[in-house]
C-alpha cells in the first residue's frame, strides 16, 4: 500500500517577492556577458528522476513524467506536487505524457517492450492499455479527447504507428504497408516527446534524425500525415545534419504553415553548426534563414509562448535556454540553465521546464 508520504510531494515555489536570481549570459560570436533576470524558478518535487515528458495542460494543471515509472502532478500551478508512480514500473522510463485535465492522462514507455498506461482518477491507480514488443516509443498526441496517435522507432524498417478513438483506452496500430518506410539507422529521438507534434484536425508531423554508424547526412527528414496518421509522405528535405547522435529532436507548428524543427548532436551540448530550420509552407520546404543566428547549442525542445498575437518560441537543451521572437528565424540566449523538456499553457501565463535529476522550473519570465 503507498504511503501518504509516497503520493503527495510539497514543492513550494518562492515566493515572487523575493528578487529572481540573475545570470551572466555570454553575448553570441565573443566572450563578453551581460547580466540577466533568469527566467527560470527551480521547483524541488522531491525526486532525483529523469523528467522527460512534460504536458502544461492548463494554468492549474500540469504533469511531468520520467524514469524510475516516476509521474508528478499539479493542480494548483505548482504550488503542490503529488506523486502518481505507476504500480509495478519502478523500472520503466516514461518518454512522453498527454493529459486533458488533472484526472486523466496517458504516459508510454520506452524500452524493449514499450507499453501505454491510461488514468481516470489523477494517476492514483494506471490501466494498462497496450504494449508492443520491439518497439521503442518516442512521443504521443491528440488532437483532441478522443483522437491519438503514439509512434515507435522502426520495426523492421518502417516506423510503427497506432492510432486511438477513445481517448488512449484503446489502440489500433496502422497497417504494414501504411507504415512509412525509413532509411537504415532513422529513426526518432525521445528527448522530450515532441518529434512528433499534431496540428488542427488532421495534421501530425514526425521529425526524424539518425543514420548508421559511423555515416552521416546533410539534412534530416520529416515525415507529414494530413488525414489523422492514415497516410504519410515526407516533407521537403531539412537542413539539420544527421548522424547516430544527431537530427531531428523537436518540431512545433504554430499553424499549418509556420514550423521551427530544433536538434543537433546530443554528444555536443555546444555544437551550433547544424541545430535548426523553419519552414514558412507546412513542411515542403525547411530553410536555415541568412543571417545564421542559431540556438546556442544542441536542443531537444521547443515549445511556443503565446499571448494573443505575440507569438515566442523557447528552446531548450542540456546547456541553456534560447528563444526567438521572429518564428524561429533568428535566436538569443536567455539562460544558462538546461533541460530536457518545455511547455506553456495556451494562456501562456504560465510555462514550465523539465530536466535530469529531478530538476523542474517554473518560467517567471515577464511578457
Amino acid at each position: 500500500m503507498k504511503t501518504l508520504a509516497t503520493l503527495i510531494l510539497l514543492a513550494f515555489i518562492t515566493s515572487p517577492l523575493f528578487a529572481q536570481e540573475k545570470e551572466n549570459i555570454e553575448l553570441a560570436g565573443s566572450t563578453t556577458q551581460r547580466v540577466v533576470t533568469s527566467p527560470w524558478q527551480a521547483v524541488d518535487v522531491g525526486t532525483d528522476a529523469s523528467f522527460r515528458g512534460l504536458h502544461v495542460v492548463s494554468d492549474k494543471v500540469i504533469w511531468a513524467s520520467g524514469t524510475k515509472g516516476t509521474v508528478i502532478v499539479s493542480s494548483d500551478g505548482g504550488k503542490t506536487w503529488r506523486s502518481r508512480p505507476v504500480e509495478g514500473a519502478e523500472e520503466l522510463d516514461f518518454r512522453d505524457i498527454h493529459a486533458f485535465d488533472d484526472g486523466t492522462a496517458v504516459i508510454i514507455s520506452s524500452g524493449d517492450v514499450a507499453k501505454i498506461f491510461r488514468t481516470t482518477n489523477g494517476g492514483r491507480t494506471w490501466n494498462s492499455c497496450g504494449s508492443k514488443s520491439g518497439a521503442f516509443f518516442d512521443a504521443i498526441s491528440f488532437w483532441d479527447h478522443r483522437y491519438g496517435i503514439v509512434m515507435s522507432d522502426p520495426i523492421n524498417g518502417r516506423i510503427w504507428l497506432a492510432r486511438t478513438k477513445d481517448g488512449g483506452k484503446s489502440w489500433k496500430s496502422l497497417h504494414t504497408d501504411q507504415l512509412p518506410i525509413t532509411e537504415k539507422g532513422e529513426a526518432g529521438f525521445a528527448a522530450s516527446g515532441t518529434n512528433m507534434c499534431v496540428v488542427g484536425e488532421d495534421l501530425c508531423f514526425i521529425g526524424l534524425g539518425g543514420t548508421e554508424e559511423d555515416q552521416t547526412r546533410s539534412s534530416s527528414r520529416i515525415l507529414i500525415s494530413k488525414d489523422r496518421g492514415k497516410s504519410w509522405s515526407f516533407g521537403g528535405p531539412i537542413p539539420i545534419e544527421r548522424s547516430p547522435s544527431s537530427g531531428i529532436f523537436s518540431i512545433c507548428f504554430l499553424d499549418d504553415r509556420h514550423g521551427v524543427a530544433v536538434g543537433g548532436n546530443y554528444l555536443e551540448a555546444d555544437d551550433t553548426s547544424s541545430n535548426y530550420a523553419v519552414t514558412r509552407d507546412g513542411g515542403k520546404s525547411w530553410t536555415t534563414p541568412s543571417p545564421r543566428v542559431a540556438p546556442s547549442g544542441y536542443r531537444s525542445c521547443v515549445a511556443a509562448w503565446k499571448n494573443g498575437r505575440e507569438v515566442k518560441l523557447v528552446a531548450v537543451g542540456t546547456n541553456g535556454t534560447d528563444m526567438s521572437t521572429d518564428l524561429g528565424d533568428k535566436w538569443v540566449r536567455i539562460s544558462n540553465k538546461g533541460f530536457n523538456s518545455v511547455g506553456f499553457s495556451d494562456t501562456g501565463r504560465t510555462g514550465w521546464a523539465v530536466g535530469p535529476e529531478g530538476s523542474v522550473a517554473r518560467w517567471v519570465l515577464a511578457k
